[in-house]
């Protein structure tokens, strides 16, 4: 009573952001899905625009894939669990993985006999091909727990229906893809166009570095919740893609039930 219908919606939206929809626990702030595009931010510009040294190579490989599997920890359909032992043999594959991808195929630049331009160029999409393997990795990994055990499915009431092995697989595909598919644009389009802009226009370092910060600020902002809402967070799948148990479910009016719902995860 005293509250209008927009401050519910309101509150549903802050809980929706703030709270995971299994444990109904708060995720950490740097883990949000809010404040994955700012958190990203940093991290690309690094990755971009560092020199390409050894160090710097294996630091923002390290940072991104640590960051990755904090965030993908934080928003994976919490109904399975996984040990502390676990999770850091997860963590260490995923983080060597991305640092050999990118040391290796830097390594690889350097010995091909190509011009220089052409090997800046593939340098910096070097960055792109080692976080895209590595991403989907991590998030498998990482959500490994569900694939073993699977998740629950529930019905169009919120009724748990069981726990579904082949619900997770699609969960966790699903959210591979997402992770893959993320980099793309951040890491592909900033080289691009700062090629054919050099070509068109000779600014100063200091100018251009401005322009590459804006144009990879400006690609963060758009690709990255573009890429997250590829697939909507509560998914839906068709009981014929589930195990059998679950192809003759009746709804409460016992009519039968043709599609069930899940968590995806983020």
């Amino acid at each position: 009573e005293g509250t209008t219908n927009r401050e519910m919606w309101q509150a549903q939206t802050l809980c929706d952001a703030v709270l995971h929809p299994d444990t109904k626990e708060p995720v950490p702030v740097m883990f949000r899905v809010c404040a994955f595009a700012p958190a990203n931010i940093p991290i690309c510009l690094g990755m971009l625009m560092a020199p390409p040294t050894l160090f710097n190579v294996v630091f923002w490989q390290w940072v991104n894939q640590s960051y990755n599997a904090g965030f993908n920890y934080c928003n994976r359909n919490a109904t399975s669990s996984l040990d502390n032992k676990s999770l850091a043999q997860m963590y260490l594959g995923a983080t060597t993985l991305s640092v050999t991808t990118a040391v290796g195929l830097g390594q690889a630049l350097k010995a091909a006999p190509l011009s220089a331009a052409t090997a800046a160029f593939l340098g910096r999409i070097v960055p792109f091909v080692a976080v895209a393997g590595s991403n989907a990795f991590n998030v498998s990994v990482m959500r490994s727990g569900e694939l073993s055990t699977g998740i629950p499915v529930k019905d169009e009431d919120g009724n748990v229906r069981g726990i579904s092995k082949a619900a997770a697989k699609s969960a966790v595909t699903q959210a591979a893809i997402t992770r893959m598919v993320m980099p793309a644009p951040v890491l592909l389009l900033p080289p691009v166009f700062m090629q054919v802009f050099d070509k068109v226009v000779k600014l100063p370092p200091r100018m251009r570095a401005g322009v590459e910060f804006t144009v990879i600020i400006a690609c963060v902002a758009g690709a990255l919740p573009a890429a997250i809402a590829l697939f909507p967070q509560e998914a839906s799948i068709s009981v014929d893609k589930l195990e059998p148990e679950f192809h003759n479910l009746t709804s409460k009016d016992h009519t039968p039930i043709r599609t069930l719902t899940f968590n995806k995860g983020v």
